[in-house]
């Protein structure tokens, strides 16, 4: 039987572009090669690359093909491992729909709507899903700090509507802060959000919908030795990870049920992942959801996975299987 040929997508176009390119070599040298033809594809703005043996090879953008020794190979699945624009926003997603080519993650609407804080939230505030405080505001826009205090109050959080790995991201604690934090919010984006402060634990839950069933991951703690789960804590070992957290079953329950429910409601595909903040009377509030989370090896989807019993072979293999389905 022929093997299946796999894009591994990788890049991008946005500050998380290492920390695509990490993830994107740890899943790539755990895809099974008994069972999959693969190639890594380095996106950088046109410049879509694949480098072989110290050669680079264009993918012909026209069908997504690449040619090798006059010979054109044509992808019968794409592994999407780009944080940010454009494997998280939606944009790789409907050029891959307009070719009808099977991808690993959410829908283009999905994507879209995901990666945009602000409209996630507006979105979610139709079903039962705990959000906090939160004000949108665009560049150029009137500031009233004031209204922005009354609304949300102190200490608040303001973020880039768009974007991953907490770049661009501010804990206010001060009246004085607020401006400089929205400053550098808008270095990252020409939309912000300044929401609530909301005190509590950090969880996260991995959800996977595999042959029609949930597949509900073990919850993690976050427990970040700054002021808040940031990119320092993220990627320089300023944090301490949890899996599995250590939490009652019913708050364990009620994390992946909730999870669940986001990532229904959403139209979800392939892995994603939900942050919670759950406060002192174990109300979970909702953070965000990842549609790419981290995969290399000290990523929290991992070591989640490794908790429920499947390698991470095993966990490439049913993501690609998985986005198979949809070849016809």
């Amino acid at each position: 039987m022929k093997k299946k040929v796999i894009a591994v997508i990788t890049g991008g176009n946005s500050t998380e572009n290492e920390i695509s390119l990490k993830s994107a070599n740890v899943v790539f040298e755990n895809i099974d090669n008994n069972s999959f033809e693969k190639y890594l594809i380095d996106i950088r703005g046109n410049d879509w690359i694949v480098s072989l043996k110290g050669n680079n090879f264009k993918i012909d953008k026209n069908d997504f093909s690449l040619t090798l020794d006059k010979n054109k190979i044509f992808f019968d699945c794409a592994y999407i491992i780009i944080h940010g624009n454009p494997g998280e926003n939606g944009k790789l997603q409907g050029y891959f729909d307009m070719l009808s080519i099977p991808y690993t993650n959410c829908n283009c609407l999905t994507s879209s709507i995901t990666f945009n804080k602000s409209a996630c939230k507006s979105y979610l505030s139709t079903f039962d899903v705990n959000l906090a405080k939160s004000i949108s505001l665009k560049k150029n826009e009137i500031i009233d700090i004031e209204k922005i205090i009354e609304k949300v109050s102190l200490p608040c959080f303001v973020k880039p509507a768009e974007g991953g790995s907490s770049v661009g991201i501010s804990k206010v604690e001060k009246k004085e802060e607020l401006k400089a934090a929205i400053n550098l919010a808008y270095q990252c984006d020409n939309q912000i959000i300044i929401e609530e402060y909301i005190a509590g634990r950090e969880l996260t839950c991995g959800i996977f919908c595999y042959n029609g069933e949930i597949v509900k991951f073990p919850v993690t703690e976050i427990i970040s030795q700054n002021k808040f789960f940031d990119y320092e804590a993220k990627y320089f070992g300023k944090s301490l990870e949890v899996t599995p957290a250590e939490i009652n079953d019913t708050l364990k329950e009620k994390c992946q049920t909730t999870a669940a429910y986001i990532y229904n409601a959403l139209n979800c595909k392939g892995i994603c992942r939900v942050d919670f903040i759950c406060d002192k009377n174990e109300k979970l509030w909702f953070l965000e959801i990842n549609t790419v989370p981290g995969m290399s090896a000290e990523s929290i989807i991992p070591q989640q996975a490794k908790e429920l019993g499947l390698s991470f072979p095993e966990l490439c293999s049913m993501t690609i299987n998985e986005a198979l389905k949809d070849i016809n």
